[in-house]
């Protein structure tokens, strides 16, 4: 176990510096900003600028909660991509005990290790921070308690697990039935562990599946049937919009009454990313009837019409990386005891080689992109710091990264009520330059915006709309105190 400690230890200080690195150059898009007035307004709603009000329109997350005394305490969005980083590299612990119990101390580290670099999961704590982060170790822990029949351990994960995200809890209600499925068959047949197929305590497993379960639906009962009607329609519907379905229950329904659909599902771009999936892992998954439990995840993702969903190197791969890994240990483990250690371990080495080629070749991280700055700092913190903290305001992505939490009501999209604007006008961005900008050009010359001050290309622009004009007039007026 020391050194899968050491390993977290190395992993979290190299992952934790390059987050570092990319504050300090203006890296981080929207998203990190973004949750970070999320997790702030924990106890005020969960609301953010971009999204144009509370996330629950977008997913249901209430795990973020528990991060508000980081963010409160740090002011810094930052914070969470340590977080992220530290969510990821706790995932090696789960598995590391996981195969222990099954295999020798070798084997159990090398596994433990196997999540602090497998890629996809690598890429996963490298970008904006999302919800998502939780899942992995998560996912791993509930499995592992329910290999050791730990079951108030398994009680507690299985209440952090249906509160991650809703696609989550539909990937857990699944598993849930897996497991009381398993639990039933060996009733009277306890064994060495569920990840050998063997439960050690099958009628509780039973009870604990179905338990799993029965939470995970209450859990989108909750959401779909309570919080969603409340705020608005479920945001992410978007990401399943094809001519002849709508959503993902109704894509998915479509697919299986028609499978000539499945043409427009089926491309290379998808078979790609499963590729990119089972490659680093050597393909060994394939020989574990639990890498089955990736597939809902899996599938989820590839169903989607926007191609960013199965593009490797998103957040939406940490919903079937845990269920790969699992695969993969049950597969190790299979080859030490049924073969030999020494096979195991050539197996761990074909694994660590193709990780090696994969990130070589194909690195999820994109991490040259993200390490040259995208822009000169000086002269945008010189206007940004002219927007009143308090005023609606747009600007470039990565400047909101670095703003969301002293400017509450900052976004990157374009609102009715914005009174502020702060860009470059050869900020290297395609939209902007073929949208924004020419429309806030437009704006200045019908005279409904002007610009207030420039810093070489970063101008500020201000709205002369009235209600603007009164919140100045208002700022102005009102008495001025120093803390």
């Amino acid at each position: 176990m020391r050194k899968v400690l050491v390993g977290i230890v190395v992993y979290a200080a190299v992952m934790g510096g390059i987050a570092a690195y990319r504050w300090h150059i203006w890296t981080f898009g929207t998203d990190t900003g973004t949750f970070s007035q999320v997790v702030l307004d924990a106890f005020g709603g969960f609301r953010d600028g971009p999204e144009q009000g509370t996330h629950f329109r977008f997913h249901w997350a209430p795990m973020l909660a528990t991060l508000y005394p980081l963010v409160a305490l740090t002011r810094s969005a930052l914070s969470l991509e340590f977080a992220q980083i530290a969510l990821s590299a706790l995932a090696a612990v789960p598995l590391y005990a996981l195969v222990r119990a099954h295999a020798s101390e070798r084997l159990a580290v090398a596994c433990g290790l196997l999540a602090l670099f497998y890629p996809p999961l690598v890429a996963v704590a490298f970008l904006e921070f999302h919800e998502i982060a939780f899942y992995a170790p998560v996912a791993i822990a509930l499995f592992w308690a329910a290999d050791r029949a730990r079951w108030r351990a398994f009680a507690a994960f299985a209440l952090v697990a249906v509160l991650i995200r809703e696609e989550a809890c539909v990937v857990f209600a699944l598993v849930g039935l897996v497991f009381a499925s398993l639990g039933w068959v060996a009733r009277d047949r306890p064994g060495a562990g569920l990840l050998v197929g063997a439960p050690r305590e099958p009628r509780r497993l039973v009870v604990a599946g179905l338990g799993l379960s029965l939470a995970a639906a209450a859990a989108l009962g909750i959401y779909f049937g309570l919080v969603i009607p409340r705020v608005g329609m479920w945001q992410p519907v978007r990401f399943y919009d094809y001519p002849f379905a709508h959503g993902p229950l109704g894509v998915a329904l479509a697919l299986l009454a028609h499978p000539a659909y499945l043409c427009a599902v089926l491309t290379w771009g998808r078979l790609g990313y499963v590729l990119e999936a089972l490659g680093p892992l050597a393909f060994l998954p394939l020989r574990s009837r639990w890498s089955l439990l990736a597939l809902p995840g899996l599938v989820g993702v590839l169903l989607s019409s926007d191609a960013i969903a199965w593009r490797m190197g998103s957040h939406y791969a940490g919903i079937w990386i845990p269920w790969l890994l699992i695969g993969t240990a049950a597969t190790l483990v299979d080859f030490e005891r049924k073969r030999s250690p020494q096979f195991a371990g050539r197996a761990f080495g074909a694994i660590v080689a193709c990780s090696v080629l994969f990130f070589v070749a194909f690195n999820p991280t994109h991490v040259l992109h993200y390490l040259r700055p995208v822009y000169a700092q000086a002269d945008a913190r010189r206007a940004l710091a002219l927007v009143p903290r308090g005023a609606t305001m747009i600007t470039h992505d990565e400047w909101f990264a670095r703003i969301a939490l002293t400017h509450p009501n900052a976004t990157v999209f374009m609102r009715p009520d914005i009174c502020y604007a702060v860009w470059a006008d050869d900020f290297p961005n395609e939209y902007y330059q073929h949208v924004l900008r020419p429309q806030f050009r437009a704006d200045v010359a019908a005279g409904s915006a002007r610009i207030v001050e420039s810093f070489g290309k970063v101008r500020v622009y201000e709205s002369t709309a009235a209600r603007c004009a009164r919140a100045a007039a208002a700022r102005i007026s009102a008495p001025q105190t120093r803390g």
